[in-house]
């Protein structure tokens, strides 16, 4: 009974990381032109000695900032109540590690982009505060596409 249970999990996992890989290739693929010429995908970083890579880092020399991206294709709606804050904040930490390592070098813009809006009513607003409080712009690709179609 044990194995089974194990084996769900298991799947479930490798189903999530799936999901991710894609949605993280599809995003990549959305970055065109002189933006994909400038951008440098899963950049190494470094921050007191914990190594990590950048989804998407773009240097705007000419502005003489850093822009940093983390790709997430979490599924907030599949998400218990509870879990919602610490997820948000485990992003949070993830990409405050990579910020903190780029601002020797300037000034840095971190975004988090997600698949689609959650639909579980209150949901989109406590993310974007929470995220916000920390500096970090949202970016929910399904609104991004309906302005680029407008």
């Amino acid at each position: 009974m044990t194995g089974d249970k194990d084996n769900s999990s298991l799947q479930g996992f490798l189903n999530r990381v799936k999901r991710g890989r894609k949605f993280e290739n599809w995003e990549r693929d959305q970055w065109v032109g002189d933006l994909n010429e400038q951008a440098k995908f899963e950049a190494a970083t470094a921050y007191k000695g914990r190594r990590g890579r950048i989804d998407i880092k773009l240097v705007d020399e000419d502005e003489g900032h850093t822009i940093v991206v983390e790709i997430k294709a979490t599924n907030w709606d599949k998400m218990k109540p509870y879990r919602v804050r610490p997820n948000a904040l485990r992003h949070v930490r993830q990409l405050w590690r990579y910020i903190e390592a780029e601002l020797e070098e300037g000034d840095v813009l971190p975004a988090i982009i997600y698949p689609r809006t959650p639909k579980t009513p209150g949901r989109k607003d406590e993310i974007e505060e929470i995220l916000q409080e920390m500096g970090i712009q949202v970016v929910w690709r399904d609104e991004q596409d309906e302005i680029l179609k407008e």
